[in-house]
């Protein structure tokens, strides 16, 4: 079995079809959040979606997908630089794990999200850090990659 208390890290990079700023606002602006948050099949209502985007601030969203159910998600914002970079931490207070890992200080995950111009679109850079194994690392890069492909389709109709 594989040690879940050692730090692991993923990186998923997506060249979206959309200008920096308009990328940049899809993550900070809750109405536009609300119309990609979540992996290909899910939806997010936008009275869950609460974004105060700043050092310190809160965030918090749901998911959800008929069948499967709600999937809330929380964290702080760490670092805000318009248009190039956020770091926020993510919790899901669904983890079967979380009391057991917040009774560690291992319940939030750090996330970076960088946008750079290229190739006349926006290269988003998401780089996520927290206790999961590599099994568990593999399933949460798939799930982003899912997210990104609902925030492409969005940004191709916005």
């Amino acid at each position: 079995m594989t040690d879940t208390t050692q730090l692991n890290e993923l990186t998923v990079t997506r060249t979206l079809d959309a200008p920096r700023a308009s990328v940049y606002r899809a993550w900070t602006d809750p109405e536009r959040f609300a119309q990609w948050w979540g992996p290909v099949g899910f939806s997010t209502d936008p009275s869950t979606v609460n974004l105060d985007v700043r050092v310190g601030g809160a965030w918090s969203a749901t998911m959800a997908a008929e069948g499967i159910g709600e999937f809330p998600f929380t964290g702080v914002y760490r670092e805000v630089v318009e248009n190039e970079r956020l770091v926020f931490t993510l919790v899901d207070p669904k983890d079967e794990n979380i009391a057991e890992r917040a009774a560690r200080g291992e319940a939030e995950e750090l996330t970076t999200v960088t946008f750079a111009d290229r190739d006349g679109g926006t290269e988003l850079t998401f780089h996520q850090a927290g206790q999961f194994d590599d099994e568990k690392a593999e399933e949460v890069k798939g799930g982003w990659n899912s997210f990104f492909d609902s925030l492409g389709a969005y940004l191709a109709n916005a």
